[in-house]
């Protein structure tokens, strides 16, 4: 009867479908940059083939430190062999200010604090299914390649600069085609490959 009931209490509380995963350290950029010292942690994911990441970001460091999401990707979590898709974050974030959420390309995270982020990310293997909201996701081990993201980056802003930009909710159809057609392009392993990838580099 207790557990019953505290059940029925986190319903009654808005309890997210899944618990946020633990802090792991942001990987460096593939430019052969170091890492910055940040962690991640995903918090909940809303969407299907696209949609929005929210993440908390930790500086641990005695300094502030800048963060980037360019390259940034998503692995769902369980079998790889039978996986969703992985999340790729495209165009500016969203970080909380406040009462308020803002756009940035770019933030400074203080000395021994935290910032709460909304990614916008997109389905990177055209060849997978959606995953939907119910779907748990992790921070990869790996940043995207520097080619792939800024192909992903450069296009998608270039297909969606007469619809409101990347952002905008008339964009997401048009900026998920990009991101399938250069992801594929420049096709590499991620992290989280399975048997469903089996072949992929040979198609190119």
């Amino acid at each position: 009867m207790l557990a019953i009931c505290s059940a029925i209490l986190a319903l009654l509380l808005g309890a997210p479908a899944h618990a946020a995963t633990p802090f792991a350290p942001i990987p460096a950029d593939q430019t052969g940059g170091n890492t910055t010292g940040l962690e991640m942690r995903v918090v909940d994911y809303s969407g299907s083939v696209n949609g929005v990441i929210e993440v908390e970001v930790k500086n641990p460091t005695s300094q502030p430190v800048e963060f980037t999401a360019k390259g940034i990707y998503f692995v769902p979590d369980g079998n790889a062999d039978r996986a969703p898709q992985r999340l790729g974050a495209v165009g500016q974030f969203l970080v909380q200010t406040g009462k308020t959420w803002q756009r940035a390309k770019m933030t400074s995270i203080p000395a021994a604090a935290s910032a709460h982020l909304k990614l916008d990310v997109y389905c990177i293997d055209s060849h997978r299914g959606s995953p939907s909201s119910t779907t748990s996701f992790h921070l990869a081990k790996t940043r995207m390649p520097h080619q792939v993201f800024e192909a992903i980056d450069h296009d998608s802003a270039a297909a969606a600069a007469l619809m409101g930009g990347v952002s905008a909710p008339a964009a997401k159809s048009t900026v998920q085609s990009e991101v399938w057609k250069d992801r594929d392009a420049h096709w590499v392993p991620l992290d989280g490959e399975g048997k469903q990838e089996e072949g992929k580099a040979a198609q190119k």
